[in-house]
């Protein structure tokens, strides 16, 4: 792409930038945002029949697109990359300890270098993942006998496939309208919040992370009962929310949450007025684990793409 249509782009692109921090666009996505801009402002006459065209084509996605995603890294660095979002977190209990579990969103593959690339969305440990290289910190197997290599191994693949599946479910559930898929979107924040607590093995922190656990599964029955009878429910008594549920959804394993704090008991836990120990902490994410899991697989899904695979082709301003 010639310097002169750059150093023409670079004329605008202050006061384009301007606008979008004042529309409160993140830096990391504004290059998209900034290219239409110009085009719409800027671009009088192409060889297109209309912008709409020109922002279309491949011309502009593999030579114009690039030049604002350049002029995004030279003045910003890497906060034109954004928050990386890669991994979800996990737990498991080694040595009778709770320990960090991270596990990839995708898998990928290279196909042909620098330009295509296999991109697969698992819903379980796949055969190519050691389940070891996801434990954090790392320590050494050898010293463990071989029926507890098998166990830790085992709550692994549990916990990964779990997890992916929630993830899954909750991202392609489709019978979902606004403020609902917010609260569904924000199910899986309160897993990270409460692994987060746990591990630092501090008896206050996961006594908080109980509040944390109570949560997702209440959001997650609120959202189901939404996505089969379209009403909206209220409150924290997890009892009184399988109930309204029931009315529409059967089969659901409610007695596994009997080992729950109350939501009473809950509420107390969030501010440290009852204290419980890393490890009842930890069952109750186990418990909370399935109960989640089992919840979401019953939404409505037009698609699933668990364990589907797309071959991707690299973007022309990756960097």
């Amino acid at each position: 792409m010639s310097d002169d249509l750059r150093a023409y782009i670079d004329q605008h692109m202050p006061y384009i930038d301007e606008l979008l921090a004042e529309r409160n666009i993140p830096i990391h996505n504004r290059f998209i945002h900034a290219g239409v801009l110009f085009v719409e402002g800027a671009v009088l006459y192409s060889n297109f029949d209309s912008n709409k065209e020109l922002l279309e084509s491949e011309v502009y996605r593999e030579c114009v697109l690039p030049l604002f995603n350049d002029w995004y890294f030279e003045k910003y660095g890497d906060l034109a990359q954004g928050y990386s979002n890669d991994f979800y977190s996990g737990m498991v209990l080694v040595y009778g300890q709770p320990v960090s579990v991270r596990i990839p969103v995708t898998s990928t593959s290279v196909i042909e270098e620098g330009k295509l690339a296999k991109m697969t969305f698992p819903d379980h440990l796949q055969e190519s993942e050691k389940f070891d290289d996801l434990i954090q910190p790392k320590f050494n197997l050898g010293r463990m006998g071989e029926e507890s290599v098998n166990e830790l191994r085992g709550q692994v693949e549990k916990v990964v496939a779990l997890t992916r599946s929630i993830n899954l479910d909750l991202n392609m559930a489709s019978n979902l309208g606004q403020p609902v898929s917010d609260m569904a979107q924000g199910i899986w924040r309160h897993f990270e919040k409460a692994i987060s607590d746990i591990i630092t093995l501090r008896n206050e922190l996961a006594s908080v992370a109980c509040w944390e656990i109570h949560l997702a599964i209440e959001k997650s029955l609120k959202v189901l009962i939404f996505d089969k009878s379209g009403k909206r429910e209220h409150g924290h008594n997890l009892d009184s929310l399988i109930e309204s549920l029931e009315r529409y959804e059967k089969g659901i394993d409610s007695p596994r949450l009997s080992t729950l704090p109350s939501d009473k008991d809950a509420i107390k836990l969030r501010y440290a007025e009852m204290i419980r120990s890393p490890v009842d902490a930890f069952s109750y994410y186990l418990v909370a684990l399935e109960f989640v899991g089992d919840i979401v697989s019953r939404l409505e899904h037009d698609i699933s793409i668990k364990n589907a695979s797309l071959t991707l082709k690299m973007a022309p301003w990756a960097r």
